[in-house]
């Protein structure tokens, strides 16, 4: 197998161009920090097995960032057996930075000339033969989002993998007092052959003389460390004395002034490129006054037309569900295998699965915004905002990220050079609504809420999750995180069409995770939950036998048989809710309940609040899990909207028997957002933290925090006069 890296900067198309050789699903999004890790696919050409290695965007190999780390690690090791430098082709001199670092590793290496409709229609020409032979290396003109080149790049990769396809070996000139003390380095380096092998002895020599901590440590595992050291700031020493320059600065000028005059070459263009589209819409949707007015119009249309057109396919799921439930309830002879199955599995599993249509419409607008490039400008917007709660619009991403999954999000947090700025962002990502505990939001305010009501709650939630995720910045950053605020600078990406594929496919992807946790961790949760709520009361012998004399006496009574029915269901509903009340989940929720009774039932009127208790403890595993729970803790039947309700029977039995009132089931809601993130992503904070202290001070403060604020709004809305 042939290893190519794929390599170039952030929104260059590369992630697209991934998708299109490898036939991989990945995720393409229209802003920098989409790919936070690398991801590798295969394909064949020529009868040889290639597998692409998608590499996290990046500027330059001075590593600064976690995400910028992973890529100058993995390129200059002997890990890639060539490179593919993918190239935004109405934006080449910029690109050129980064290929003029790539040239440096010696490896073979091929370019993409990606998005080469973009600079078609700018007016822009290109002589890519000539581009070629600058470069030492094979350049192909391609358009990732229409596939437009990529047989043709296949088969240059194949050509230069086999050594079929002919290159020159190519190196920035750096002038004769830099090159010669580069010489000098490279001398001393390849007294270690075991580092030579390890990395090109010129790259790691120019590194050197930048000052990288990386390639410093390298050195430091050297037996020819005391020579290198030694020679490497006696080269900076002199250069800086005899150019007047720090080495950083004098490297980049050289580069800069090669893709300069590279593109001085091979480029025509218009003098004067007219105002386009993305021009004329920067100056509405990024203005100082009308940006964040018109991105909260933009979220609120958003959860409007999820709602709405979510709701169709919800009724068709829940009346599946409904049908399977009958059948299994027919089929299965009475017993325990039967409760598990009929009132455990199905309504916990059946009451998560019928919302997956609404997250996957919801993925699939944030999705098409995110590929259109305005997801981009909500973080330049936010900018503003975030700096004065102590963080910069950099962190904004991450947090747009945590309202598909925090785990996501938080590992997205690898593009913030700055440690404190990633701790704090890190700490605060929790805050942010995700899709699970969206499901909590829709069951409950769509139960308590009329519908623009309930549209307008769900997303007071999301911008509540984002002010308190701010104020929690601030005051990190005013008390464990001292120190200045780093600056914030992103690119602004042209405005595109988002392509339909790639919509749908990040539709189908976030709905297949919700169906994966209803086969896995819904499926045992609701499991357990059945368990916890059905012993040991359920074998008690003497209720068994009342509930069977019970049905006797109707079924006597000879009643019509709509009123049988109907007081068939009220005695077995009375026998459930005996077992219930006497189960080990009321026990431990009844010992819980003191703590929320202040939030959950302020007038302790509520017997059986223990059972939002025992809900919200379940969502330490999984947000969605709370939902389960309710379902099978109140013995909700699988179903259908009611005619002229709109209700699931779940949420009839919240608003018919929980006695959560509209007070409490916001403050239930608010508690949702803010309490200790799902084990997902508490592993994850771990992972990215180092720190088992800071996760779980990052558990604690959630806690304490939802507490707070649950609280807030009960005392709140009694005091506006709401019971």
């Amino acid at each position: 197998m042939v290893t190519v890296a794929l390599a170039g900067n952030p929104n260059c198309g590369k992630t697209t161009l991934f998708n299109a050789l490898t036939g991989s699903r990945h995720h393409v999004g229209n802003w920098p920090g989409v790919t936070v890790e690398r991801r590798s696919g295969e394909f064949l050409q020529d009868g040889l097995e290639i597998e692409v290695v998608d590499l996290p965007g990046t500027y330059s190999l001075a590593a600064k960032s976690e995400d910028e780390r992973i890529t100058a690690q993995y390129l200059a090791s002997p890990e890639p057996d060539l490179i593919l430098n993918v190239l935004d082709a109405s934006n080449l001199e910029r690109n050129l930075y980064l290929s003029t670092l790539l040239l440096e590793l010696g490896k073979p290496l091929a370019f993409a000339l990606n998005m080469a409709d973009d600079a078609a229609r700018l007016g822009m020409t290109l002589d890519i033969p000539t581009l070629a032979t600058l470069l030492g290396g094979p350049v192909v003109r391609t358009v990732g989002s229409r596939g437009e080149g990529v047989e043709e790049l296949k088969s240059v990769l194949a050509a230069l993998a086999q050594g079929q396809e002919l290159r020159r070996p190519i190196h920035v000139g750096y002038g004769e007092d830099i090159e010669g003390e580069l010489r000098k380095l490279e001398g001393d380096i390849r007294r270690d052959e075991q580092l030579v092998r390890r990395i090109p002895p010129r790259w790691l020599a120019i590194q050197l003389l930048e000052g990288s901590a990386q390639a410093a440590a390298l050195v430091a595992e050297s037996h020819a460390q005391t020579a290198v050291q030694a020679q490497a700031e006696a080269s900076r020493a002199f250069l800086e004395r005899h150019l007047g320059d720090d080495c950083p600065t004098l490297l980049a000028e050289r580069r800069y002034g090669f893709a300069h005059g590279l593109v001085k070459e091979v480029l025509r263009a218009p003098k004067v490129v007219p105002r386009g589209a993305t021009d004329r819409l920067d100056s509405v949707l990024t203005h100082r006054w009308l940006g964040i007015p018109i991105f909260v119009l933009v979220m609120v249309a958003v959860y409007s037309l999820t709602f709405v057109l979510g709701k169709y396919p919800q009724d068709w799921i829940a009346l599946g569900f409904s049908w399977i439930h009958d059948r299994l309830g027919a089929l299965l002879p009475p017993g325990e295998v039967a409760s598990l199955v009929v009132d455990g599995i199905i309504p916990g599993v059946g009451a998560v699965v019928v919302f997956v249509p609404v997250i996957m419409l919801l993925m699939g607008c944030i999705a098409f915004l995110e590929d259109t490039g305005y997801m981009a400008r909500a973080a330049f917007i936010m900018d503003r905002l975030m700096h004065l709660m102590g963080l910069h619009g950099k962190s904004f991403i991450p947090l747009v990220m945590g309202t598909g999954c925090n785990v996501p999000a938080v590992q997205a947090t690898r593009t913030i050079e700055s440690r404190s700025d990633r701790f704090i962002t890190i700490l605060v990502a929790p805050l942010v609504s995700c899709s699970a505990r969206l499901q909590v939001y829709i069951l409950i305010a769509g139960t308590f809420f009329r519908p623009l009501a309930a549209a307008l709650a769900v997303l007071a939630m999301h911008f509540l999750g984002f002010a308190l995720a701010m104020l929690a910045g601030r005051i990190l950053r005013s008390t464990l995180f001292r120190g200045p605020e780093a600056p914030f600078v992103m690119e602004l990406p042209p405005y595109r069409l988002p392509v339909l594929k790639s919509t749908l496919i990040h539709m189908w992807e976030k709905g297949s995770v919700f169906l994966s946790r209803a086969g896995t961790t819904i499926l045992a949760g609701a499991t357990l939950i059945w368990f916890l709520s059905h012993y040991p009361g359920i074998g008690n012998r003497a209720w068994a036998q009342e509930l069977r004399t019970q049905e006797a006496d109707i079924l006597a009574q000879k009643l019509p048989p709509r009123q049988e029915m109907a007081a068939l269901e009220s005695a077995q509903l009375r026998h459930q809710s005996r077992i219930v009340n006497s189960s080990l989940a009321a026990r431990a929720g009844q010992r819980i309940q003191p703590l929320l009774s202040p939030i959950l039932d302020p007038d302790h009127s509520r017997p059986e609040a223990w059972k939002d208790v025992v809900a919200l403890s379940a969502g330490f595993v999984a947000k969605e899990i709370v939902v389960s729970t309710m379902a099978v803790i109140h013995q909700a039947p699988a179903g259908g909207s009611a005619p002229g309700e709109g209700l699931s029977p779940l949420q009839r039995a919240l608003r018919d028997q929980s006695g959560l009132t509209p007070l409490t089931a916001l403050a239930f809601m608010v508690f949702t957002l803010i309490y200790t993130p799902c084990l997902g992503t508490v592993s994850m904070m771990r992972k990215e933290l180092g720190s088992w202290g800071w996760s779980l001070f990052g558990v604690a403060y959630g806690l304490g925090l939802a507490w707070v604020m649950a609280w807030i709004t009960v005392l709140a809305g009694r005091v506006l006069g709401f019971s």
